[in-house]
């Protein structure tokens, strides 16, 4: 990336798992800066013990939430809200990020993205379609690790792409395939399907992709169909 981030990430302790903390750190290590930090929970829950553990770990605030015994609703919701729009009116960072798997943020990210900010997601896979297009990004949790072998769906999803963006000698560059499948839907995210990049993705399926480097212009990297 040409400009270092600036990230504010925000998680739903009682959305999701602790066990991905790590993991969606080391990811937006690759993406920028984190300046803010927070987890949201009745902290006096004592089934947030292992939450509690990865708070000093990765220098996370925590944010106490005490629940409404006469309202349903949920008050760490309301309180990401409020602290995200502080955030934005502060202009200390570029980049949202939400980790939670609840749809009720919907609203929130589309009104954070239409004040120019960038919106990344993390969820697991209950989350529901419309809060995961809705971002610009969205990885689902746990993040995949490995390519899985003869995903007809994403295959298809890219033979439909190098269609679309091929020149006059059948190739298309890989990185505007990239660029129009997040244009698509924000889940078309290499990290969902276990790469790195979409070039570590179609070479892992020689039988459909040709992948070649330019000789002039490494960087240019191209694919065609077979």
């Amino acid at each position: 990336m040409n400009q270092t981030k600036k990230i504010a990430v925000f998680f739903d302790c009682d959305n999701i798992s602790p066990k991905y903390v790590k993991d969606i750190f080391d990811e937006l290590a690759n993406i920028g800066d984190i300046i803010i930090s927070k987890a949201y929970a009745d902290w006096g829950s004592p089934r947030l013990r292992i939450w509690k553990e990865q708070i000093p770990i990765f220098a996370i605030k925590q944010i106490q939430t005490t629940p409404n015994t006469s309202s349903k609703k949920n008050v760490s919701d309301f309180q990401i809200l409020i602290d995200i729009m502080d955030t934005m009116t502060d202009s200390r960072a570029d980049m949202i990020v939400i980790v939670s798997s609840d749809s009720d943020f919907t609203s929130l990210v589309i009104n954070v993205k239409s004040k120019g900010f960038e919106v990344m997601g993390f969820g697991e896979s209950k989350t529901i379609e419309s809060i995961r297009v809705a971002y610009n990004d969205f990885i689902e949790l746990p993040i995949k690790k490995e390519i899985q072998e003869n995903n007809k769906d994403i295959i298809t999803v890219l033979q439909e792409a190098i269609n679309t963006l091929k020149d006059d000698n059948n190739r298309a560059l890989v990185s505007q395939i990239g660029t129009y499948l997040k244009r698509q839907k924000s889940s078309y995210n290499p990290k969902n399907y276990g790469g790195n990049t979409w070039t570590s993705i179609l070479k892992r399926y020689p039988t459909f992709f040709n992948v070649t480097v330019d000789e002039y212009k490494k960087s240019k990297v191209f694919v065609e169909l077979l």
